[in-house]
């Protein structure tokens, strides 16, 4: 008589096993494209409300041309360098 009793694993937990591996892989793909794209939106909208702007959202500044029209407006101004402002020769002003 022979014993059958072998260890051996089936073959369907095998395929299974492939399966889910497979799986795995296209996410860690699908993923990891999807992240770098998110990573370029974040770069691409955090560079153009850098402090090198005065106009930004929820601040209350603006460029104005001249420092009596942002006086008059109960403003004041703002000191620095602003790219946006400097474009047009204007200055920042917060109102």
């Amino acid at each position: 008589m022979m014993n059958k009793k072998s260890q051996g694993l089936p073959l369907n937990i095998i395929i299974i096993a492939a399966i889910v591996l497979i799986v795995l892989v296209v996410i860690i793909v699908i993923f990891s494209g999807k992240i770098q794209l998110f990573g370029k939106g974040v770069t691409e909208q955090s560079t153009q409300y850098s402090a090198k702007n005065c106009e930004l959202p929820g601040t209350g500044r603006e460029c104005y041309s001249d420092r009596d029209s942002c006086y008059e407006d109960n403003g004041f101004v703002i000191q620095g360098r602003f790219e946006d402002c400097e474009e047009y020769g204007e200055i920042c002003c917060q109102v």
